[in-house]
């Protein structure tokens, strides 16, 4: 199924959009897009979180929505993938209380969404602090690195942007040579500087420049160049974006039903209750992808593979057999 989801993540969304108000959100301060934003996630919902971050914004992304324009998945299927990118800090469900451009106040409900992971206390401070409970310039938490997952025995899991930084140092100057295990200790710090906004090849300037003579321990040096240097983490912005609207509230709400956090407890975005409704279906085999025989129309699938063999074969010269020996 991996070609299955592949196409789902690629191929150009026409999706419909929820009512005026409503539907998807973008999350603010999010860090560019990059290859490797979902490469922390299992396949389908690395898929369906790609899908999602293609969507504009006021688009419909419930599960039963993405369960209708996504044919490889049904409902409980979305709503498994749905609940995973909650706990991996993608999606938060916020109902927010609006001034609209006439004077009158309403409760709107949207999905948050954010390509760049965040913790919990990070989504909690974007609330707080448009609540006015945070004085301005009060930043939420660093955003969490991606959730990585753990890797299949016997494969590598794949690097992140970090480290691949910070393991490039080396060619760039001879004086930072870093061992795998100075990139891995070093790796939170590079990625911290990503989610604040900093290129690779900022970082990469920031941390070469200016070296003393002779560099006895890069590790070291580069710790504190790092930690001395860092930029400040961009204050949160209350949503004033939209023409016509005010937010002058929010509070978080289950990302399933219509409780919130003022009537029940919410665990990174979900209830109790819907979660237990999640790992139910989840044991009883529900959440996988639908059968051929239940498809509104045929999958399209892909030997990946075979494919690039094809291609590969196809521009290289045929061998012919060697001769037979003369008897």
């Amino acid at each position: 199924m991996a070609a299955a989801n592949l196409s789902a993540a690629l191929r150009a969304p026409a999706h419909p959009m929820a009512k005026a108000g409503y539907g998807k959100r973008d999350a603010p301060d999010q860090a560019p897009p990059r290859a490797t934003d979902f490469a922390g996630l299992e396949p389908r919902e690395a898929a369906i979180a790609a899908y999602i971050d293609r969507l504009s914004e006021g688009a419909a992304i419930g599960y039963k929505v993405l369960a209708e324009e996504l044919p490889d998945y049904g409902q409980q299927a979305c709503r498994s993938a749905l609940d995973r990118l909650t706990r991996a800090g993608h999606l938060r469900r916020i109902r927010v209380h609006v001034t609209v451009a006439d004077g009158q106040m309403r409760w709107v409900t949207r999905t948050y969404f954010s390509r760049t992971a965040r913790d919990a206390d990070w989504w909690a401070a974007h609330v707080r602090f448009v609540r006015g409970l945070d004085a301005p310039g009060q930043p939420p938490a660093p955003a969490a690195a991606e959730t990585a997952g753990e890797p299949e025995p016997g494969v590598r899991a794949p690097r992140s942007e970090a480290y691949d930084v910070l393991a490039g140092l080396g060619r760039r100057e001879p004086r930072l040579q870093l061992s795998e295990g100075d990139c891995v200790q070093l790796e939170h710090l590079v990625g911290e500087w990503l989610a604040r906004g900093v290129g690779r090849e900022q970082i990469t300037q920031a941390l070469t420049s200016g070296l003393p003579a002779s560099v006895h321990s890069a590790g070291p040096l580069l710790r504190k160049r790092l930690e001395t240097k860092m930029p400040p983490s961009p204050a949160p912005r209350p949503e004033n974006d939209h023409p016509g609207e005010q937010i002058v509230g929010m509070v978080m709400m289950c990302l399933f039903c219509d409780e919130d956090e003022t009537t029940t407890t919410l665990d990174h975005g979900v209830c109790s209750d819907c979660r237990a409704q999640v790992a139910r279906d989840e044991a009883a085999g529900l959440t996988g992808d639908v059968p051929d025989t239940f498809l509104a129309r045929p999958r399209a699938e892909v030997d990946v593979a075979a494919r690039m063999a094809e291609l590969r074969s196809a521009t290289v010269r045929p061998v012919l057999p060697a001769p037979r020996p003369r008897g």
